[in-house]
Parts: structure tokens; C-alpha cells; sequence
């Protein structure tokens, strides 16, 4: 099974892509691109919910 190693660009840790995974075809796709880690996906999901029920 083939993976990379990328670097968070928001908490500047390193996480693993591994083949098969969404990420995995994005970086294949575009390997100058940045990506973020599953933990900052979660808080930026997080924080963009709570904006959108803020203003309902």
C-alpha cells in the first residue's frame, strides 16, 4: 500500500495520505497543493457550522 507524508498547513504537523483515500487522489492531482490534517478539517468544519447557525 503506497502513502505519502504531507504537512499540515494549518498546525504545521505531519500526517499520512495512504492509497484509496480522497486526499490521496487530490495530492496525486495536484502535488504542489496544500492540504490540511483530518484534525483541522474537523475544526474548520466545526467553526463554519457554527457561523451558518449564527446568522439563521
Amino acid at each position: 500500500m503506497i502513502s505519502y507524508s504531507l504537512r499540515c498547513i494549518f498546525c504545521k504537523k505531519t500526517f499520512e495520505v495512504v492509497e484509496g483515500s480522497k486526499k490521496y487522489r487530490l495530492y496525486k492531482q495536484n502535488m504542489e497543493g496544500k492540504f490540511s490534517c483530518e484534525d483541522c478539517d474537523r475544526k474548520i468544519e466545526l467553526e463554519s457550522r457554527k457561523g451558518l447557525l449564527g446568522k439563521l
